[in-house]
């Protein structure tokens, strides 16, 4: 049935108002709020109160601006120095993560006869542990602070490394061949053209939004990296490098402006992040109920793909966090950083992305090779849906455990 104004708005401020309910219970329970949003999605579709026809033609659309805040949101919250300077076995810890999953998918997704580099794409989109559900986690656990800032650090690298691999391979997968020549130059010279325009658009930025008026400082700067997307995608560039770059110059401002020589005194806009924040929960609390919507659950085929592949995540963590803490103090606690291994907003947003980018590429020059990686890269959200509900609900009672084995309990506030 048709979705009556009343009714979308009626649905649009209830879903609101449930997530922030539900990130209060994350933070009390240690249940990602992204559970209670997937169901509300898949409930709406269930009862038929929302029709799938009538939103997926927005698909496109919002899983690129979602992409674009998680992006923005990604770069605005990682400190450079901290991570090349001061965080050597987070970012060891972060990329042999990613690195492990992506080749332990490529030999399942190999296994079951599907293209190898469909397996690589989904191991870079779940490969790395949420940030928005790790830190909801750790928040709600007596943990010392340098282990919730590890986790911190540790979720915001490895959504940027699953974001850059994520657009790197689906590239790959729509070259239709293993040219690494072909490959590689087209490759650089996408991430290239991003990076330039990202941080040309960046300083100048820097250098203009200070003579902004306080008020408009967030809307202004949410435009420009709206149109620094668009325009970077038109000049054949990768608008999410462009985007991500973007971030981290925001992100890092004050030095920026202090190898720049620039105003320190102008880099002051805490307002900046504080908006986003609104926005980042807006967009994830909207895009969780979105996927529970146009997902298709049902297929045993699938689900078991992703209890298969959430072993193949478990395994990588365990052997990752042994590695990486290897005679560290921080090793006393790896028990807990094991159990805590949920994916979230990247992985739902990321399993999207190749799909609609085989779709646009179908739209331009269809061919066979296209039609099949279509069929089965098909499947992706609805591996990340399952991938994403179990690994919340098997971290939610390993949790317990790891904390009992340590003598700690949940904050109680």
């Amino acid at each position: 049935m048709a979705i009556t104004t009343e009714s979308a708005f009626l649905i649009f401020g209830g879903i609101l108002i449930i997530g922030y309910f539900g990130e209060l219970l994350a933070k009390k329970f240690s249940v990602p709020s992204a559970l209670l949003l997937l169901l509300i999605g898949y409930l709406l579709k269930f009862t038929g109160y929302v029709e799938i026809e009538s939103i997926v033609g927005i698909q496109d659309l919002f899983g690129s601006l979602a992409l674009i805040v998680l992006l923005f949101d990604g770069g605005l919250t990682l400190n450079l120095r901290e991570v090349l300077f001061k965080s050597g076995r987070v970012l060891l810890l972060a990329f042999l993560t990613t690195v492990v999953a992506i080749i332990l998918s490529i030999a399942l997704f190999n296994f079951l006869g599907i293209n190898p580099i469909i397996g690589a794409i989904f191991g870079a989109i779940a490969g790395g542990i949420g940030s928005t559900t790790t830190i909801s986690i750790a928040s709600s656990l007596k943990l010392p602070d340098r282990i919730k800032n590890f986790l911190t650090l540790e979720s915001s690298i490895t959504d940027v490394f699953s974001i850059i691999l994520t657009i790197v391979l689906t590239q790959t997968l729509l070259s239709g061949s293993i040219d690494f020549q072909i490959i590689s130059q087209g490759i650089a010279s996408r991430f290239s053209t991003g990076l330039i325009i990202g941080a040309v658009t960046g300083i100048i930025s820097l250098a203009i939004l200070s003579k902004i008026q306080k008020g408009y400082n967030y809307m202004v700067t949410f435009a420009i990296v709206l149109i620094l997307y668009a325009v970077t995608e038109f000049l054949a560039g990768s608008g999410a490098i462009a985007v991500l770059v973007f971030g981290l110059l925001f992100g890092n401002e004050n030095a920026i402006r202090n190898a720049l020589k620039l105003d320190i005194n102008a880099g002051k806009r805490p307002i900046i992040k504080q908006f986003q924040n609104e926005i980042s929960f807006f967009i994830r609390t909207f895009f969780f109920v979105f996927l529970g919507i146009v997902v298709q659950i049902g297929n045993l085929n699938t689900l078991m793909i992703a209890v298969y592949l959430l072993v193949i995540l478990y395994i990588t963590r365990y052997l990752c966090v042994n590695i990486a803490n290897y005679k560290d103090p921080v090793s006393e606690f790896n028990k807990i950083l094991i159990a805590i291994n949920p994916r979230g907003l990247a992985t739902a947003v990321l399993a999207t992305y190749p799909v609609i980018a085989v779709q646009n590429a179908m739209k331009t020059s269809p061919n066979g090779f296209l039609k099949i990686i279509s069929e089965q890269i098909a499947t992706l959200p609805e591996i990340a849906f399952y991938t994403i509900v179990l690994s919340i609900v098997f971290t939610t009672i390993l949790v317990p455990f790891a904390m009992n084995g340590k003598g700690l309990k949940k904050n109680v506030k």
